[in-house]
């Protein structure tokens, strides 16, 4: 698998794909393993990523205590409004730049 410790940046571009939840599972726990990332892009528009997918990330998001830059965008997926309104909430934090 992905080993992430070192990984200070990530841009993973996956829009337009057939990407779902399996991939949202897998990221989130990759994305929980990079306690040393700074800056995180994830461009997930167009895919099969439903709710299940989109909650694994951020909480995998949540566990970067250096992380000072976010852009993410959820656009045209299957996750429901109520969960990008949980994401959202989750992802608050003083200092933390996010951009939908």
């Amino acid at each position: 698998g992905l080993v992430g410790k070192e990984l200070q940046k990530l841009d993973l571009r996956l829009f337009n794909t057939s990407v779902a939840d399996k991939t949202g599972l897998a990221l989130g726990e990759l994305l929980g393993s990079c306690g040393k990332m700074t800056e995180l892009s994830l461009m997930l528009a167009d895919t099969k990523i439903a709710d299940l997918g989109a909650e694994s990330i951020a909480n995998g998001i949540v566990a970067l205590p250096l992380l000072a830059t976010i852009f993410l965008d959820l656009e045209r997926t299957l996750v429901s409004p109520e969960c990008v309104d949980a994401v959202k909430r989750k992802l608050q934090r003083p200092g933390l730049q996010i951009n939908y």
